[in-house]
């Protein structure tokens, strides 16, 4: 699993996806999903929200019928397809991969 710090995670997210943090793609380690914040706030979550749960859990939490309920927060983590986020006061948090840019 890849750890990094939360200044590392963000320049790796800007050079694969580009700046506009809505456009950043996550994968969901359980079921495959891959989302953005931007699928979250069309589904009609609020934006603040949205933003943080693109990366922390899937889409299914918020949309009936789309991905599934799991969470990066939860007791299993990211099963070990994730990343650990270490931020500027030293917590580690575990967080989604990124998805594969879209050919």
């Amino acid at each position: 699993m890849v750890k990094q710090t939360l200044e590392d995670w963000r320049a790796e997210a800007r050079e694969r996806f580009g700046e506009k943090t809505a456009a950043w793609r996550f994968v969901c380690p359980k079921c495959g999903n891959v989302q953005t914040t931007q699928d979250f706030v069309e589904a009609g979550v609020e934006v603040k929200e949205a933003a943080n749960m693109s990366y922390q859990g899937c889409i299914g939490r918020k949309v009936q019928g789309k991905g599934c309920d799991w969470a990066a927060f939860g007791l299993l983590g990211t099963l070990g397809k994730g990343r650990i986020v270490v931020t500027p006061d030293s917590r580690e948090v575990e967080v989604f991969d990124f998805a594969e840019n879209e050919k």
